[in-house]
């Protein structure tokens, strides 16, 4: 409940001179309706940190205060945040993420840093922020349109389109060159505000039109495009609009590196990357076995075949129980000049023990948009290991739509190397594991993001289901499973350097 566990405020004074803490509100103004007032902050140690309650208050949150545990919850449009007195973390809807310090408990309040705050609330739908810090102002935008904000964002192979919505909205979109119309339905715009003739990319310019029953984001682009990609970020509610530029045949040929590339010249090197490792263990099955020492065991079986039976030089991204971060992983594989890419991982599902004991099997995956919540959920469970990592990337939801160009140039040669896999562990493996599904699946997977070659990601089984777990650690099952991924190999080695 608000307002819990107040003290007096010459208490909380003389408890931060004490500590060399400064008092330092922060002047507030909120638009459209120039309101304005102050939110309890301080100076210490050159940070200025501000108090967490009455700032999620502002910002439409309700919060409550658990004295036992020592923490403070904050909801908004089941968007949750938990932060816990001098812990170095929080959670955001049940996900862990670091902090830059310690939360730190004033007088009745948690405190953090403005800096640390502004950065996790970039993830929020909510009210606009503006921060002057010189002056030490914030400006909350809590506009009354329901298409929020519309930008656009040059980027290495096209131009993304980022709309974030006030309320969850029915839209379509239409392109006919040289425009491409988003449609909301039901909804509202400022048109002064969504407008703009600046080029951006291709982008030539974009402005928003008002009808009785809809509003329109309308963009004029400068040359033909691909279809446009489309991402809803329900969560977020936002819609992201990825454009990128029609390329010619002949502009094909000139790409270095290309598909073309990998038929005229063969497969010749292969890395092969066991997931996970070292202080990241991946999935732990219910009897303790970690899903680090499958996939090893399984690349290692891989590698030794590839190099005994097929000549191919073969790479391993870790050689033991390392770790390894997902960027270097791809980055490996790029130096290497690898024809093919592959990421041995192993699946896990959460939740009650009636789902875990019923979901199992194996499947394999490629680069691009997630079809379906089952593949997304499976990629964000293999994409949380940069929490591990000591610099983490800047990866963001954004790449959920725009993947870098070398991926998509790829794209094909990964799906038909995909279902050459999915064949192969069918007529290979079907009496020791069966398939998860019909089909093969497709989500943005970071280890696979920026791979210059034909990549794919092996979810060999589910370590939470107990009868996979026995599978996945027997040796003839990992023996088998190396010979499957192997005979597919070939047979993709096979196709792509005769036509056949």
């Amino acid at each position: 409940m608000n307002g819990t566990n107040r003290r007096p405020l010459l208490w909380w004074a003389v408890w931060a001179c004490c500590c060399g803490t400064a008092a330092a509100n922060i002047t507030v103004r909120e638009l459209p309706s120039g309101r304005t007032g102050t939110l309890p902050a301080v100076m210490r140690g050159g940070e200025l940190l501000v108090a967490l309650p009455p700032l999620f208050e502002r910002l439409g949150f309700k919060w409550r205060w658990d004295d036992p545990a020592q923490q403070l919850t904050c909801v908004r449009n089941a968007r949750q945040y938990v932060f816990t007195q001098d812990i170095q973390y929080y959670f955001c809807d049940n996900a862990l993420f670091p902090l830059p310090a310690p939360v730190l408990r004033i007088g009745a309040s948690l405190y953090l840093p403005m800096k640390a705050f502004l950065a996790i609330y970039k993830g929020v739908n909510g009210p606009k922020l503006r921060w002057d810090a010189a002056s030490k102002a914030l400006t909350i935008n809590k506009s009354s349109y329901s298409v929020a904000s519309v930008a656009c964002e040059k980027k290495q192979n096209g131009v993304l389109v980022t709309v974030e919505l006030a309320d969850s909205l029915p839209f379509d979109y239409t392109y006919y060159y040289p425009n491409v119309t988003l449609n909301f339905f039901g909804a509202t715009v400022d048109t002064a505000q969504v407008r703009s003739g600046r080029r951006i990319g291709f982008v030539d310019s974009l402005f928003g039109v008002q009808f009785n029953e809809s509003a329109q984001v309308s963009l004029l682009v400068t040359r033909e495009i691909e279809e446009p990609q489309i991402d809803y970020l329900q969560d977020l509610r936002t819609v992201l609009v990825s454009l990128r530029p029609k390329r010619s045949s002949a502009e094909g040929k000139r790409v270095s590196g290309s598909s073309n590339d990998v038929v005229s010249a063969g497969i010749r090197t292969i890395v092969v990357d066991p997931g996970h490792g070292g202080k990241d263990p991946g999935a732990i099955g219910p009897d303790g076995t970690f899903e680090k020492d499958i996939t090893f065991t399984i690349a290692l079986r891989l590698r030794d075949l590839l190099r005994k039976k097929s000549g191919i030089r073969v790479f391993l991204t870790r050689e033991a129980d390392d770790f390894v971060t997902l960027a270097d992983r791809t980055k490996m594989a790029n130096e290497r000049n690898a024809d093919l890419f592959v990421s041995i991982h192993v699946n896990a599902m959460p939740g009650s023990q009636k789902i875990k004991e019923t979901t199992k099997g194996y499947k394999v995956y490629f680069l691009s948009q997630a079809k379906n919540e089952e593949d997304k959920l499976v990629a964000m469970r293999e994409n949380a290991v940069i929490e591990l990592e000591d610099k983490p990337q800047h990866y963001n939801a954004l790449k959920n739509v725009l993947i870098d160009l070398a991926g998509n140039e790829y794209l094909r040669e990964s799906q038909d190397l995909s279902i050459l896999l999915d064949q192969q562990f069918e007529l290979s493996l079907h009496k020791k594991i069966p398939r998860l599904q019909l089909g093969i699946g497709q989500a943005n997977f970071w280890v696979l993001n920026g791979a210059y070659m034909p990549s794919i990601l092996i979810e060999t089984g589910f370590i939470s289901n107990q009868s996979d777990e026995k599978i996945l650690i027997d040796k003839s099952f990992q023996k088998d499973m190396a010979n499957a991924i192997f005979e597919a190999v070939m047979n993709f080695k096979k196709k792509f350097e005769t036509g056949l």
